[in-house]
């Protein structure tokens, strides 16, 4: 299971839109910390930590979804398509390679995650701890919701666009539906991670059992699948 964590993380992080995509959330949220750094004095100690990780926050609220079905909407597709996953299940469990991939991918953002709050501490001296969870933990849904659909859709085409679809869809629907009072918006909001992170606190567990679930689903769909 390690090996093929570190293989899927490692191939993340030498492609060249992980790169770029790591660029841009660090230069967007070091930019954005920046001018919350230019006035600095009219907030206190801790809305400042919470200004200096804006950036960071609300790039990966909305586009967070879309950054994750970007670069792993074929994590396991890609290798079903091609045949290339008979050699992994040579070596080790199915159950194994889900996982694997699963936490190769979370290495990654996890990686990505710290860079980025390394740098806003290197240059500020503040750190917010509990953006830092809120991020991880919508990347967290994310992967695994990638997963499970990479596994349940065939062919890399198509998820890719169901990719596109999801990553730009739940921001909307999520932040619709902490705005809304339409009826419906309050029960479809109990299906994104978004109405949690709101909510915060022990809220966001909920979020974490859901990544579990869609993790469980796609265990149980590889073990059936014919590769």
């Amino acid at each position: 299971m390690w090996e093929v964590c570190f293989q899927e993380c490692t191939r993340l992080l030498r492609s060249v839109k992980s790169l770029i995509t790591v660029a841009v959330i660090v230069g967007i949220s070091y930019w954005v910390s920046d001018l919350v750094n230019q006035v600095a004095d009219i907030f206190s100690e801790k809305e400042l930590a919470h200004g200096h990780a804006l950036g960071v926050f609300v790039l990966v609220m909305l586009f967070g979804p879309l950054f994750v079905f970007g670069l792993s909407h074929d994590i396991m597709n890609r290798e079903l398509s091609s045949r290339t996953i008979r050699f992994l299940l040579t070596r080790t469990s199915r159950a194994s390679i889900v996982l694997g991939k699963w936490f190769g991918v979370l290495l990654f953002w996890t990686c990505c995650m710290l860079v980025t709050f390394g740098v806003l501490f290197a240059s500020v001296r503040t750190f917010d701890a509990n953006t830092l969870w809120q991020c991880m933990t919508l990347l967290v849904y994310s992967t695994s919701l990638a997963l499970l659909m990479s596994i349940a859709v065939p062919r890399p085409s198509y998820t890719m666009f169901a990719g596109i679809v999801l990553g730009l869809g739940l921001p909307f629907l999520g932040l619709w539906t902490l705005v809304s009072s339409h009826a419906t918006a309050k029960w479809i909001g109990y299906l994104t991670p978004y109405f949690y992170i709101e909510k915060g606190g022990a809220f966001t567990g909920v979020i974490w059992l859901y990544a579990l679930l869609f993790l469980s689903a796609s265990v149980y769909l590889f073990q059936r699948r014919d590769c």
